[in-house]
């Protein structure tokens, strides 16, 4: 089974995947076999390379788009980091002074370093230093002296957390942009810190050049790219080193973003991140002619998508890996209204109805690209919704990284608002980031839809093919009045076909019959089955925030029957109106399991 399981998962890598994984891997074992010569070869490598100059205007520029990152982050924590404290995704650690950080702390993640590392980013530094505040130069060299001392290359791991490429690259982009922006506070010049400062720099460049992280690709092996172009910022031009930086950006462009301006992981929140890796891209300076040409042409189509994954209260949607805080707000680098009453991403799969502050957004499309699925949840045909911009239905977002339990139900179909069936999972999970079986979601444009709803929007998925069952749903908006939300499940009648919904505990709950109100802010949304029943209603909870567990509600439908399949109809509504004839609705149906 295991062997099966590897399999199902390896085989859609790509033959520069398997080229660059047997040589990546081939790196790591002689770096851990030899880290002396390892640390001596790169640090040689360091020496043929400029100091950076923090007075450049280009460098400045990119600063400009790190600090607007780092200050959604830490939120302008200007006192904690000197004192030993810090808010690693949304948990506190406090070592007592900077001279005591343990950079090789547990940091309560298990199997996943994902808070070493980002301790070892040292994006935290940005906003304090760009306040120009005497004590941050000395601050970030003690730092980085402790980094060091605790980080020997000879240290078993420190290639898998705080001297991997991905978190280099981020270490690298902070310390720049820091200093760039200490000197453009008119900060104290401080010779000796500066000096330590860019050397360390210097010696991340040369580390992420030689350990590109060809294997994994995507948003990993851009924020490599990204990082060496940050680093050209501060030169009068780039280094011979890194004359692959058009031609490869240029390929990572292409691979990490769809044509139509979508993420090829389908996560809003890297979406997000993306957008500011182009940012720093464009005021490099390291690229030119039709590389800087296609990164503005792709900034502007990744402004239209993300306004497609985002709600009316500026924040973006929490399908897959996404989580709020990690990025700047969505209202930051789009306008959410912009996509217009009606938008579909064929190909990112996601689509959006919206008008006057109501929002419904439906997950109908693959989980992430094949070769590196990495951050994907089953969410197939999940929806989010927002009414009078509060959000009424939500994902569950992501309360971890570390592979578990925790980690596989996040994913789970059971976990979404999508319609599944029970015991059964679209995609086969397995540690923090493995996809092995997968299905797809596919949009459903069929004018046999249209008919019901002002605005409309439809899918359905393929990943219950392995017990042979189909789901697709439907849902519509009045704007200002109602919704209406459809699914219907054909096929695999020995599993139970269940709908759950989140709804944010902000929503006091009330339960009559088989109808049940939610209330926020003078608004009351009532929702009740006009086909099916509701089952189940109480408390849940759901992580809009990195592992903070926030108070929810659930409510879990079951169908009933809709001609050859089953079927469940919710009616939302919270403005006047008359629900929708029994015969339209049925009429409905019926076309969806013609679709």
């Amino acid at each position: 089974m295991s062997f099966a399981r590897t399999w199902r998962t390896v085989r859609h890598l790509t033959a520069e995947q398997w080229f660059f994984r047997a040589i990546c891997r081939g790196k790591r074992v002689v770096m851990n076999a030899m880290p002396g010569p390892t640390r001596r070869r790169i640090e040689r490598a360091a020496e043929k390379l400029p100091l950076p100059d923090p007075a450049s205007a280009r460098l400045l520029t990119v600063a400009k788009a790190v600090q607007m990152l780092q200050q959604a982050v830490h939120d302008n924590d200007f006192t904690d980091p000197a004192r030993g404290r810090f808010e690693l995704l949304n948990q506190r650690f406090d070592f007592g002074s900077a001279e005591d950080i343990s950079w090789r702390g547990e940091f309560n993640e298990g199997n996943n370093p994902l808070r070493r590392m980002n301790l070892a980013y040292m994006g935290y530094l940005v906003p304090l230093m760009a306040r120009g505040e005497d004590g941050a130069l000395p601050l970030a060299r003690t730092m980085i002296a402790g980094l060091e001392e605790q980080n020997p290359w000879s240290q078993r791991g420190v290639f898998r957390d705080v001297w991997n490429a991905y978190t280099a690259s981020h270490r690298s982009i902070n310390l720049l942009s820091g200093l760039a922006l200490y000197r453009q506070a008119g900060g104290t010049p401080n010779a000796a810190a500066e000096e330590m400062i860019l050397q360390h720099v210097r010696l991340c460049v040369a580390f992420i050049r030689a350990n590109l992280e060809r294997d994994l690709q995507y948003n990993h092996l851009l924020k490599n790219f990204v990082a060496l172009a940050a680093y050209c910022a501060g030169l009068e031009k780039p280094p011979a080193q890194f004359a692959l930086l058009p031609r490869a950006v240029s390929k990572s462009l292409r691979q990490n973003v769809l044509e139509e301006g979508g993420h090829a992981e389908r996560c809003p929140m890297y979406h997000a991140l993306g957008m500011l890796d182009l940012d720093i891209l464009a005021a490099s300076g390291a690229l030119e002619g039709d590389a800087v040409d296609q990164i503005a042409k792709t900034r502007e189509k990744m402004t239209r998508a993300l306004a497609i994954m985002s709600h009316p209260d500026g924040e973006i949607a929490l399908f897959n890996d996404s989580w709020i805080g990690e990025a700047p707000r969505a209202d930051t680098l789009c306008d959410p209204a912009g996509a217009g009453d009606s938008s579909l991403l064929p190909e990112t799969g996601y689509s959006k109805i919206a008008k006057d502050g109501d929002a419904v957004i439906l997950d109908c499309g693959p989980c992430g690209p094949d070769d590196n699925p990495g951050h994907a949840h089953a969410d197939f045909l999940s929806i989010e919704a927002s009414v009078g911009t509060r959000r009424l239905l939500v994902d569950p977002g992501v309360p971890t990284y570390t592979a578990g339990a925790a980690r596989d139900l996040s994913r789970s179909a059971a976990s979404h608002n999508g319609p599944h069936f029970a015991g059964a999972e679209p995609i086969e999970f397995w540690k923090s980031f493995r996809v092995g079986q997968r299905g797809y979601g596919t949009p459903l444009t069929d004018e046999s839809l249209a008919d019901l709803a002002p605005l409309w929007l439809s899918g359905r998925q393929s990943g219950y093919r392995h017990i042979g069952g189909e789901v697709r749903r439907w849902a519509g908006l009045w704007p200002g009045r109602a919704m209406l939300i459809c699914d219907r499940w054909d096929g695999a009648s020995e599993h139970q076909a269940v709908t759950r919904f989140l709804v944010p505990a902000d929503w006091s709950m009330d339960q009559s019959g088989r109808a049940i109100s939610f209330s926020r802010d003078g608004v009351t949304v009532r929702a009740e089955p006009f086909l099916g029943r509701l089952r189940d209603a109480g408390p849940a909870h759901f992580w809009p925030r990195f592992g903070v567990e926030t108070p929810a509600h659930e409510i879990v439908f079951e169908p009933g029957e809709a001609g050859s399949g089953r079927g469940l109809a919710v009616w939302f509504h919270w403005g006047a109106i008359d629900a929708p004839d029994a015969g339209r609705i049925a009429a409905l149906f019926a076309a969806l399991g013609d679709c």
